[in-house]
């Protein structure tokens, strides 16, 4: 019988097999604080752990979004891998004998939150994830799983941020500003300066991500 631990460190090797770039695992009785629609129950009955992966945005370009609107064909090219992985995942916990369910992006997990929870580390002033390693260059995924595992310590304050006021300083549309973000405003802003890559690819704006000086070192 393979423990919580065992099981733990194989999956940990696995991810890291499959070129995950960080992956963290937390008690779906935490999520009760969210509405239904977002906890892990409501994807699958009685799971166990709440897998969180990440990928490092190392270009930003590898966060373009490609729409098709004539074909009604829409891409996210770090999505896409993220998902991808996902699905290796879900096969290698089947193998040994435990179900999983892939969250889907709408309306999913608060992925951040999922995070954040996992032990992957804290939500910032820039209301985005702050990784150790990577800063706040990341895209994340999730899945449920019937597969206990060890859990990651909640984080839910932001050592990095105490002293620093960099991404709200940085943020063009003042999206940060007063201690909450508000997110019309950083969506107009967005969708009126995207940058075009190609007549169907953008990117939206990065301030947020590029200003955070955690993890540049590791770029």
């Amino acid at each position: 019988m393979v423990t919580i631990k065992e099981l733990t460190d194989e999956l940990n090797a696995h991810c890291d097999k499959i070129g995950v770039d960080f992956v963290g695992f937390g008690d779906p009785t935490k999520f009760s604080k969210f509405d239904k629609e977002y906890v892990p129950e409501s994807y699958l009955k009685n799971s166990k752990s709440v897998i969180v992966i990440g990928f490092h945005l190392y270009d930003l370009s590898l966060d373009a979004w490609s729409k098709d609107e004539k074909k009604g064909k829409s891409y996210h090219f770090t999505d896409s891998i993220l998902l991808y992985q996902c699905h290796q995942i879900k096969s290698f916990l089947a193998k040994k004998g435990f179900k999983s369910k892939i969250i889907p992006y709408i309306p999913g997990l608060y992925l951040k939150d999922a995070a954040a929870l996992a032990g992957i580390g804290p939500i910032g002033k820039n209301n985005l994830l702050i990784t150790k390693t990577f800063g706040s260059q990341v895209r994340l995924r999730a899945l449920v799983t019937k597969a206990k595992l060890v859990y990651g310590k909640p984080i839910h304050e932001s050592e990095y941020c105490k002293n620093c006021n960099i991404c709200v300083d940085s943020c063009p549309a003042g999206a940060l500003e007063g201690g909450k973000y508000r997110k019309s405003l950083c969506y107009n802003y967005c969708m009126e300066n995207l940058k075009k890559l190609s007549e169907n690819t953008v990117i939206w704006c990065n301030k947020c991500i590029e200003s955070c000086p955690v993890g540049k070192l590791s770029i």
